[in-house]
């Protein structure tokens, strides 16, 4: 007998992974690297990582939206991110930031874990793009953690030219 994957368990250790890998990153900073230095566009390691934390709870509305609402139009969370971060209180401590960070994940992968293998299915659009599928916005997730992480590559290198 064949057992079937399911959507979530094919897509948790992808997001684990990505995840893992940005934290680790993250974990080769000091604690004055963390607030100290940053990319070309100012980000600095601490607030990457608050970066995600907003991104997770913005993904996570999309997601409950799509499985709400009958094709919604989704802003693009490249663009809707930095938006929100700007208005955000800054991050407080890594700590906090980090704590923030894994309940959020916990907090999606329990709404994932809850759906309906057809709920992976659900329509969505965006400004730029037509028949978008909710799979699509979930694996976007360990996309956008996999490109943070390589910032934060970018930074250390910075340190040591």
């Amino acid at each position: 007998m064949t057992t079937v994957e399911s959507s979530f368990e094919k897509v948790r250790p992808k997001m684990v992974a990505a995840r893992i890998e940005f934290m680790g990153r993250l974990a080769k900073f000091s604690k004055a690297e963390l607030a100290q230095l940053s990319t070309h566009e100012g980000y600095t390691p601490l607030r990457l990582a608050y970066h995600l934390y907003i991104a997770d709870g913005l993904a996570l509305d999309q997601m409950q939206r799509v499985q709400n609402e009958e094709n919604p139009l989704l802003e693009d969370l490249a663009v809707e991110v930095p938006h929100l971060l700007e208005t955000a209180e800054p991050p407080t401590s890594l700590d906090a930031v980090l704590g923030g960070l894994v309940a959020r994940r916990e907090e999606i992968f329990e709404y994932l874990k809850s759906l309906p293998e057809e709920a992976w299915a659900r329509p969505f659009h965006t400004s730029e793009q037509e028949g978008c599928k909710f799979y699509q916005l979930v694996d976007a997730l360990p996309q956008f953690d996999q490109e943070h992480a390589q910032q934060l590559v970018a930074i250390k290198a910075q340190k040591t030219e």
